[in-house]
């Protein structure tokens, strides 16, 4: 629940959480709005094959970052990367079609919730993985 003040008068607005598998798949394949705004160009034109330059047209970001991220949803087998150097929203399976049409549906429609979560994602495996790295000193 959200209070909102607005001259005059205070509302409140309430917000259900995503879905926990929506929640899932943001924290899987989703780290930042840049990588959804590109999901959602291209689950949005599936019968259009893009190149990372139209891409950053539309998106407006960096290219570096924006080549990096269609690679990225390229391993991930969200996108298909074609030999001419383009990319189609071809998710691998059924599943993963099915959670990036309702993220989107969701990003439409709640788009607020989705950026909240793409930004609360769960930082403990980051944690974990730099705390092996830290040298401490051992006491006999």
């Amino acid at each position: 629940m959200r209070l909102i003040l607005r001259p005059g008068k205070a509302v409140i607005v309430t917000t259900t959480p995503l879905p926990t598998d929506l929640r899932t798949f943001i924290t899987r394949y989703v780290h930042s709005v840049e990588q959804m705004e590109i999901l959602r160009l291209l689950a949005e034109d599936t019968d259009r094959d893009w190149t990372a330059s139209e891409v950053f047209k539309t998106i407006q970001s960096s290219r570096t970052s924006v080549t990096g991220n269609l690679e990225y949803f390229a391993r991930e087998r969200i996108l298909r990367a074609n030999p001419d150097g383009t990319y189609r929203f071809v998710p691998e399976s059924a599943e993963i079609h099915r959670l990036a049409a309702e993220l989107l549906q969701a990003y439409r429609e709640r788009r607020v919730a989705v950026i909240e979560a793409i930004y609360q994602a769960p930082l403990a495996p980051i944690r974990d993985f730099a705390e092996a790295f830290r040298l401490r000193k051992d006491n006999p």
